[in-house]
């Protein structure tokens, strides 16, 4: 099989994905003109790929019933026909491209990107109801895509939902003219205070808050009210502290950690609380990505929140 691009476009039954596929194929920085796209769709949407859009973007329609159709056999019979980049329409109904992948089905077609497309207008209740099936989504999507974004005061609840869930995603958001929708850069956070108080109700806003921007919390005195997560044997003063929040699902709750560096081990007992109060270094981890250190310079005994549980509110 040639080696071409495949481009992968996750989400809900009409959430919007052909017509995020027919806009990202009408961009000429996208699409140029002599290139030719195979557009595989395993689900027939109120939206569709007509004949002067084919014309128009150089492309051409496979029509697969499920997935079991999308086998070896079959992508290699489509690996012969004329074509530069793949793009696979998912129905909606399964996690096309996680099975792809754990089955190496696509190993011959070079993965270019995983996106995932997400009605924003339904996204509070779809994250209530379908949490684990969005969570195997956007965990191996490098874009999320939220069209019909209309609410301001929802962009936090998605951007510290997704973060959590995918701290590296980059998040899209459009309205329903399909204009790009800028959100400004103001702070959550009075950081002006010094030290920065986080209460507990904020400890997930402030998490996905310093995953998403690490270096504006560079020097911020900080204090925080955090419990003992995992000990850095390799290290005689850090742990990583922090608390748990339900990412996915009920069955996985996950640790939300910072790294805390000049505790005297002794002094910390796994079920208990302590507010600590540091500065905050950023360091590159090993992926190459900043994130915040916490340099405590006093410990002080905490109070256990009234919620176990972190929300990303």
């Amino acid at each position: 099989m040639i080696q071409r691009p495949i481009y992968i476009f996750n989400g809900l039954l009409d959430s919007g994905k052909t017509s995020v596929i027919k806009e990202t194929l009408y961009d000429p920085r996208f699409n140029e003109s002599e290139d030719r796209n195979m557009i595989i769709i395993l689900e027939d949407g109120e939206e569709s790929y007509d004949e002067r859009f084919l014309h128009d973007t150089n492309s051409f329609l496979i029509k697969l019933d499920s997935l079991d159709e999308l086998t070896l056999k079959k992508m290699q019979d489509l690996d012969k026909l004329d074509f530069d980049r793949i793009i696979l329409e998912c129905n909606g109904l399964e996690n096309e491209a996680k099975f792809l992948m754990e089955h190496g089905l696509i190993s011959d077609w070079e993965i270019a990107q995983i996106l995932t497309v997400v009605d924003a207008s339904t996204f509070r209740r779809d994250i209530i109801n379908l949490r684990q099936f969005m969570y195997d989504h956007f965990k191996i999507s490098e874009v999320a895509i939220f069209n019909r974004f209309k609410n301001e005061d929802d962009y936090l609840f998605i951007r510290n939902n997704l973060k959590a869930m995918n701290p590296h995603i980059e998040l899209i958001f459009e309205d329903e003219a399909h204009e790009i929708v800028e959100f400004a850069d103001n702070e959550i956070f009075d950081l002006s205070q010094d030290p920065l108080i986080i209460e507990d109700y904020d400890y997930g806003l402030w998490y996905m808050d310093a995953a998403n921007d690490p270096q504006k919390y560079e020097n911020k005195h900080l204090s925080i009210n955090v419990k003992f997560l995992e000990d850095l044997p390799q290290y005689e003063k850090a742990l990583i502290m922090g608390r748990r929040a339900m990412v996915c699902c009920a069955e996985d709750i996950a640790p939300i950690g910072l790294t805390c560096v000049g505790i005297d081990k002794k002094l910390i007992t796994k079920d208990s609380y302590y507010r600590l109060s540091g500065v905050i270094h950023c360091i590159d981890d090993e992926e190459g990505y900043k994130t915040c250190l916490l340099y405590v310079d006093k410990i002080e005994k905490g109070d256990e929140p009234k919620e176990e549980l972190v929300t990303f509110n």
